[in-house]
């Protein structure tokens, strides 16, 4: 290991890192308070249902739901829903709870988040790594996703593969002065996809209880069940 790649590597941890985080947080507020400003269209219509009780219920009950839709439309979309489900997991899991974060994740938070055994790790790596290659080649190849698919969607994919497949490398597959490249290689992709979220389409994850809340609103409006 050379004094460079040790240069580097806190350099990546260290500053980049912080930037990246302050990025992510400075573009999703910005996004959130641009929605708020611009505000939505005065709805004159008088409300036929209970809209804040139908908006909470929709974030409560979406799990249960989703699953019914989910045996639905399986035999149509399987791909996309066990390649999402898997991919969403294992992508999720190895973020907050994988061994190797533990550490960092007390430097950010204060704390160390409890994290699982490493065998469940190398699983998840697995299961999210090859779910998101299905998904990216079904998309390339499906006439319906392949007009609903942009340059954000595969510079997103590209990312998150790079993050996942470094990550393996080096926890798995490499050793001495390679591991130490491959790190920095995984921490570099990882501050890119941090600072890229909030300017795409992932930024959804964060918006999530945003956006079923408001659907459940609406729906509370009309008078309608879900």
């Amino acid at each position: 290991m050379s004094l460079i790649d040790v240069q580097v590597y806190d350099f990546i941890r260290g500053p980049l890192l912080k930037f990246a985080i302050l990025i992510f947080f400075v573009g999703i507020a910005y996004r959130f308070f641009r929605v708020l400003i611009l505000g939505l269209p005065k709805d004159f219509a008088k409300p036929k249902g209970n809209p804040p009780l139908k908006a909470v219920e929709k974030i409560v009950l979406k799990p249960a739901q989703a699953w019914r839709f989910f045996r639905e439309v399986f035999a149509h979309r399987g791909i996309q829903y066990v390649g999402g489900f898997l991919f969403h997991i294992g992508f999720l899991g190895l973020t907050f709870f994988v061994p190797q974060h533990a550490f960092l994740w007390k430097e950010i938070i204060g704390f160390e988040p409890p994290y699982m055994p490493q065998v469940v790790a190398d699983i998840l790596a697995y299961a999210a790594l090859g779910s998101l290659f299905a998904l990216t080649v079904h998309r390339m190849f499906n006439p319906v996703l392949k007009l609903l698919t942009g340059k954000d969607e595969y510079v997103a994919n590209i990312l998150i593969g790079i993050v996942l497949f470094t990550g393996i490398f080096a926890t798995r597959w490499s050793g001495g002065g390679l591991y130490v490249w491959m790190l920095n290689i995984h921490m570099l992709s990882a501050v890119l996809l941090i600072i890229y979220i909030p300017f795409s389409r992932l930024s959804h994850f964060v918006y999530y209880f945003v956006s079923v809340f408001y659907y459940g609103w609406n729906v509370g409006k009309r008078g309608v069940s879900f």
